[in-house]
């Protein structure tokens, strides 16, 4: 008699804390408002970071651009450079990359995309590793939610899972046998993203998001590794970041952008020429700032 009420007293504590357990897993645009309470969105961010692509042959051809410098034989296994990123929020971001001998910047705005490559315009999609930057551009919930949808991501499911030896709420449908599914997985303990996967077209992308540094208020990772088709693909490592307003809205015109740089290659010359002084300054490292911990 007492080991019958026994067990059925802990069937019914084993019910009740499940169903608590499942009671404190947020709703995803919930989720989502912690996360972004949790970073902060400011008015704009400067970003330097060094961008190292290993596996350099071979890989996401449609990501690769010309190198600075013609290839010598044997053709390395990486290379890297330095790029600026200007994060105008809630919606716009320019990619600038640091070169001597290449011009190349893409702009982000409204949802739209654009990318150029020594004058001529090369993509109108973002490449699939340079996806990354949907958790830092969009700090509005309800649109990060629309972005993470038109990723692919099931944004009407949340569960718990383990990352390692963390416990992450992951936005996405859970497969019941593995973590390899499309989501968005957030450290229960912090809010922070910790890592993002996305499939498209074939190809699966995951992106690792580390060292969350703080200035001011707002939060930003200073390293990203991304892994395509589970290789490692490239290692973002942030030099600095400081939080900067008041960007010329020309740096995210992307109608102004197509008649300067047009598929077919007809340049307005008097307009490449103040691009290319706007480029100029935009090439200017600014001192290192001092990141509170």
């Amino acid at each position: 008699m007492e080991k019958r009420l026994f067990l059925s007293i802990f069937t019914v504590f084993l019910f009740l804390s499940g169903g608590m357990a499942q009671a404190f897993v947020p709703q995803p645009s919930h989720l989502l408002y912690l996360v972004i309470n949790k970073i902060k969105q400011p008015v704009g961010i400067e970003v330097w970071q060094i961008r190292k692509i290993l596996n350099y042959q071979g890989s996401e051809p449609d990501y690769f651009e010309p190198v600075d410098s013609e290839p010598v034989d044997p053709a390395p296994a990486y290379f890297e450079f330095e790029e600026k990123l200007i994060f105008s929020y809630p919606d716009k971001l320019r990619v600038q990359r640091i070169s001597q001998t290449l011009e190349s910047f893409s702009i982000e705005s409204n949802f739209n995309f654009i990318k150029i490559v020594d004058g001529v315009i090369t993509s109108h999609d973002k490449s699939l590793p340079d996806l990354y930057s949907d958790i830092l551009l969009y700090r509005d919930h309800e649109t990060l939610l629309n972005q993470l949808a038109h990723s692919g991501i099931d944004t009407a499911k949340v569960s718990m899972q383990r990352y390692n030896d963390t416990i992450c709420y992951v936005l996405g449908a859970f497969s019941g046998k593995n973590d390899d599914f499309p989501g968005l997985w957030i450290e229960k303990d912090t809010f922070l993203p910790v890592k993002y996967v996305v499939e498209k077209n074939g190809k699966r992308v995951e992106f690792f998001y580390k060292n969350w540094q703080k200035v001011s208020k707002t939060l930003y990772p200073m390293q990203i590794h991304i892994f395509l088709d589970n290789r490692l693909f490239a290692m973002i490592n942030v030099k600095n970041f400081h939080l900067r307003s008041g960007f010329l809205p020309v740096l995210f015109d992307l109608d102004d952008t197509q008649k300067i740089y047009p598929e077919n290659n007809f340049v307005d010359e008097k307009k490449r020429r103040e691009q290319s002084m706007m480029e100029s300054d935009l090439k200017s490292v600014p001192e290192i700032q001092q990141i509170n911990e």
